[in-house]
Order: C-alpha cells, then sequence, then structure tokens
C-alpha cells in the first residue's frame, strides 16, 4: 500500500513553512496534525518496504552462503572418505581385508556412539516448562475465580 500526500495540503503546508514559519500559526490544528500523521505513515510504510527489501538481499546472499558450504562440506566429506578408504587399502596388506575395514571404522563408530549418548543427554525433556506451568497457574486462578 502506498500512500501519497494530496498535492493541495503538502503544497500548501509546505509552502507556508517555507516562506513563513509563523504562517504556520494560521492553518488549523486538525490540518496540521492530519499532515503530520499522513508523513509520519509514509515514513512508516517506507522504512517497512526498505526493511523488506534488504531482508529480501540478506536472505538471496545467506542462501548463497549455504549453498556454497554445503557444497564444500559434500567435497570435504568425500576427501575424508577417499582418505579413510585409503587407509583400508593401506591396512588390508598387513592384515585381511575385512579386519582392516573394522580397525579403520571402530574409532569412527564409538566417537559416534558417545557423541549421539551426549546429543541425547542435551535433548529438552520438558518441552515449554515455563509455558506449561503458566498456563497451569492461570487455569488454577480462573477455577478459583469461578468457584
Amino acid at each position: 500500500m502506498t500512500m501519497t500526500m494530496t498535492p493541495t495540503n503538502e503544497t500548501r503546508l509546505a509552502t507556508a513553512a517555507r516562506a513563513d514559519p509563523d504562517s504556520l500559526r494560521n492553518i488549523p490544528l486538525k490540518e496540521l496534525l492530519s499532515d503530520f500523521t499522513d508523513r509520519l505513515k509514509l515514513l512508516a510504510t517506507k522504512r517497512v518496504e526498505l526493511a523488506k527489501a534488504e531482508i529480501k538481499a540478506d536472505l538471496r546472499s545467506e542462501v548463497a552462503m549455504v549453498k556454497t558450504l554445503g557444497i564444500a562440506t559434500l567435497c570435504g566429506l568425500l576427501g575424508i572418505n577417499t582418505l579413510l578408504v585409503a587407509a583400508v587399502l593401506a591396512l588390508a596388506t598387513i592384515v585381511p581385508g575385512w579386519a582392516a575395514a573394522l580397525i579403520v571404522a571402530a574409532p569412527f563408530l564409538v566417537t559416534g556412539a558417545v557423541m549421539a549418548s551426549i546429543g541425547w543427554a542435551r535433548r529438552v525433556k520438558n518441552p515449554l516448562g515455563a509455558t506449561r506451568a503458566s498456563l497451569k497457574e492461570d487455569l488454577q486462578w480462573m477455577k478459583d475465580r469461578l468457584a
């Protein structure tokens, strides 16, 4: 929604203010307040439009960054995977291939299991605890008032 000032009001007030600041005294207060609120609404609208445009531009930039980091992460994981395969192949010259694969995979599996248990322990066990308590208090207060 684009707000536009009526040319007569804007011109009259602007001309009066430029020509003689004291001439604003002759303009009714209602008209001055109306002009002020119209300009304030216009300013607020323009600020919101600017914020929306800025958010869109920032979001586009962030999406591009996430895409780039995603590709970099994928390349890094593929590289690490290739190094692990190389380690298994190198170790397979000493021990059977299946044993080499287990030896290389074991530290990652153990680390993954430990991190999973740590992550699971950090989960929210009582979601919205404060909100639930507040709602219970409000419900009890209403019951007490209605009883």
